[in-house]
């Protein structure tokens, strides 16, 4: 009887091991069934490189460059969900124009995973994009000072409150375009605080003055001229014994280069 309970209990020790090795396998089995989907997604995108998930797509060569406002614009409309299949999985996927003539706006793009786009051959951008280090900065910044992110929204609210007219100049901003300035700037640790925030207009903010010809462009401080009158002014020095006009035929790409309708003018 001993020897019987012995051989049943290591039978039913094997049994058991057995299971649980065929439950170790198939759970290994099943994760690297993941990872080679995962990997085939990641690689299914036209034109996208394997870690694309994590890159900013906006400053890579020859891929498409979707704003932020289209992205969180199709982040809504899609739910983080391919747009063709259903795959709830918005980190592997691309957005891709269905007109590739009309820009990349909202309503022209569209959601794809990795093997609903294999058959795209079409410059593509990823879904979700990694803060760039200002906005990885500014997070850090403001969570320490304990405010808020400055939001269109906000910033909205502060100009208004301001008096919605510059801080420096006293120009109204339906006169000119208001700004929102930091006073210490944000990889300097400076936040989103309202005492670290002044309301500027955009010849305050970039520190410009009008072009002292009168041709309507912005000189930028401390220079007097405008680039393109400033052009003028260095050409006819170069060519003392020619006319304005004469200088204009001699450089024919010059004169394309201006706005329609701008000429530069000559500094009294």
């Amino acid at each position: 009887c001993a020897t019987a309970l012995a051989i049943c209990s290591s039978r039913e020790a094997e049994s058991g091991w057995s299971e649980r090795v065929g439950i170790a396998t198939s759970s290994q089995a099943r994760r690297g069934a993941y990872a080679a989907e995962v990997s085939r997604s990641r690689s299914g995108c036209a034109g996208a490189a394997l870690n694309s998930a994590t890159t900013n797509m906006r400053s890579g060569e020859g891929r498409l460059r979707v704003s932020g406002g289209a992205r969180a614009a199709v982040m809504r409309r899609c739910q983080g969900a391919c747009e063709a299949c259903g795959l709830e999985w918005p980190w592997l996927l691309y957005l891709f124009r269905i007109d590739e003539t009309t820009p990349p706006r909202a309503a022209n793009l569209r959601a794809l995973c990795g093997p609903c786009s294999a058959g795209e051959f079409a410059d593509c951008a990823p879904l979700l994009t990694r803060p760039s280090l200002r906005e990885r900065v500014r997070e850090a910044n403001n969570r320490r000072a304990g405010t808020t992110k400055l939001t269109p929204a906000r910033r909205r609210r502060l100009i208004a409150m301001r008096g919605g007219c510059c801080e420096i100049c006293g120009v109204s901003g339906f006169e000119r375009q208001l700004d929102v300035h930091h006073r210490l700037g944000i990889l300097r640790g400076g936040d989103d605080s309202e005492g670290n925030l002044l309301v500027l207009c955009f010849a305050c903010h970039h520190h410009l003055q009008p072009c002292a010809t009168g041709c309507g462009r912005w000189a930028k401080k401390p220079a007097r001229l405008c680039g393109r009158c400033e052009v003028r002014r260095r050409l006819e020095v170069i060519y003392p014994s020619l006319s304005w006009e004469e200088i204009k035929a001699r450089h024919p790409s010059l004169v394309r280069s201006w706005p329609p309708g701008y000429e530069p003018r000559p500094f009294a």
